[in-house]
């Protein structure tokens, strides 16, 4: 396309599963977008885009340059090479880009399948993206822009590595256009740093698709731009609850310690009135910085924790305790933060002696939930666990670009099917205390405070029903029965189910 072309650009991202991921702005392709508004580009961005995209959405395509799809999730890929698809037919001379997490070393791979793309940015992508820009908008070939695969005639090019940005400060803002009516209830994402220090083996971000040759395991916007961007934020939409979805907001090293404390000092000499949700390890978590961060707006923490027995602590390589993790579970209900706790239940070698151990600690620690019992491991094409498992005879079946596997014990197999079909009425329960607890979390007057004491206990209740089933299921199993046809079982968990909705009725 000449210079004198259309200067536009459409970014998307693919609608997903809501059962199986919480819903949050696409803050990836935000970022690419505030790069090409830079670059003096015009730019539509379209959050949660369905495979069969709107006239409104079709139209922005066919007056674009540039069409740049972000993927998040894996599982999100067959719906993004649909869209990528329509677009071609929409916009026959675009240059069409992938790219995100989700579409970790599978890049030549999307090209190879799908013909409507041209290209596919490696990593991150604002760099990438903005040469590519220049170079699309004068109708020069990008194959001297690094970070990329490219479609050139009839092959695909490697256009060579491209380092990751830094310093992240040097970036713009996120792109938060159209997202007037999603902000108005005051809740906003941030993402304040990347990448993660740990190994765990069955995570993307932090043991293979966001670590770099030579550049830090996790890098960092400074708390002075974090807090300018918090203000921003107010000033424009009156935000003030933010997700803060960073792999590791601490950081794992005393660089995101210190900037947690510069960055609660800030809010205070500020005089922020904020709330601010966090991701962490287990290990990262100290009472006094806890006591600080709670005091400046801290109100829940998201810490992964994945299981307790130790042949799974050694395969998902988490270098931490069940010891621990029970601290950090005390600490944060002293320090009075609500949290959640991620939990993989089962893997494709778990054993049910494994699984009564991982109860046991849910149970223990009153932390278990329907998400978190039914939790099996998503394993990831091209994930260094796939070779592992195959050495161990697990046998894989790819579809659309995701993994499917058969536990090796046929035992597991009955128990996961009981867990999943007898204890999902416990979610409805698990659902409702959630949002009576945020919308009185946000308040938090007299009123509200005397209420959340009662709202927590019949939580609490809500938890030891759904392990008390999940145990009576599980010694099911073991006696060689199969729990989802035991019919005293499933009305055992329909009466505590009827009870507990019941309890609950005033908080509806």
């Amino acid at each position: 396309m000449g210079g004198d072309g259309v200067r536009q650009a459409l970014l998307v991202a693919p609608s997903y599963d809501h059962d199986a991921y919480l819903g949050a702005e696409s803050l990836g392709i935000r970022s690419v977008a505030a790069t090409l508004l830079g670059e003096g580009a015009r730019v539509t961005v379209v959050d949660e885009c369905p495979a069969e995209p709107s006239a409104e959405v079709l139209r922005a395509a066919g007056g674009s340059s540039l069409i740049g799809i972000g993927v998040l999730f894996t599982r999100q890929i067959p719906d993004a090479l649909a869209l990528a698809r329509t677009f071609r037919s929409a916009s026959p001379d675009a240059h069409i880009t992938i790219g995100g997490q989700g579409a970790y070393s599978l890049w030549p791979r999307m090209l190879e399948e799908c013909d409507a793309l041209d290209s596919a940015c490696l990593n991150e992508a604002e760099e990438t993206v903005a040469e590519l820009w220049r170079d699309v908008i004068v109708g020069k070939s990008p194959a001297g822009v690094p970070g990329m695969y490219l479609r050139l005639d009839d092959r695909i090019l490697f256009t060579g590595p491209r380092a990751p940005t830094e310093n992240l400060d040097a970036l713009p803002l996120p792109f938060r256009g159209c997202r007037e009516a999603v902000y108005a209830d005051g809740h906003v994402t941030l993402c304040t740093s990347r990448g993660c220090a740990a190994h765990c083996s069955f995570c993307q971000s932090g043991n293979y698709a966001n670590r770099h040759k030579g550049a830090p395991r996790w890098r960092y916007r400074s708390a002075e731009h974090v807090v300018g961007e918090i203000e921003q934020l107010q000033r424009v939409y009156g935000a003030r609850m933010f997700s803060i979805v960073d792999d590791d907001f601490l950081g794992g090293d005393g660089r995101g310690i210190e900037r947690a404390r510069e960055f609660a000092r800030l809010l205070r000499d500020r005089d922020l009135d904020i709330r601010f949700a966090i991701e962490c390890r287990i290990s990262e978590l100290d009472s006094a910085l806890l006591t600080t961060l709670r005091e400046v707006g801290l109100r829940h923490v998201l810490i992964g924790i994945e299981t307790a027995n130790e042949a799974d602590i050694r395969l998902y390589a988490k270098r931490t305790t069940p010891q621990q993790a029970a601290e950090a579970i005390a600490m944060l209900r002293k320090s009075d933060i609500e949290f959640s706790v991620g939990f993989i239940m089962f893997q494709p070698l778990s054993d049910l002696a494994g699984i009564r151990t991982n109860l046991d600690f849910l149970f223990a620690n009153s932390v278990g939930s329907y998400r978190r019992v039914v939790n099996r491991l998503e394993v990831y094409p091209g994930a260094p666990l796939v070779g592992y498992f195959r050495r161990k005879q697990v046998c894989f079946r790819e579809e659309s670009y995701r993994m499917y596997y058969e536990f090796q014990d046929s035992r597991v197999a009955f128990l996961y099917e009981a867990f999943v079909k007898i204890l999902k009425p416990f979610e409805e329960l698990e659902n409702l205390v959630a949002r009576a607890v945020f919308r009185m979390r946000a308040e938090e007057g007299p009123a509200e405070l005397h209420a959340l004491r009662r709202l927590t206990e019949t939580g609490q209740d809500v938890t030891r029903e759904l392990l008390t089933t999940a145990y009576r299921c599980l010694e099911v199993a073991e006696s060689g029965g199969v729990p989802v046809t035991d019919k005293r079982l499933v009305a055992y968990a329909a009466e505590r189910v009827d009870e507990l909705r019941n309890v609950l009725a005033p908080w509806r």
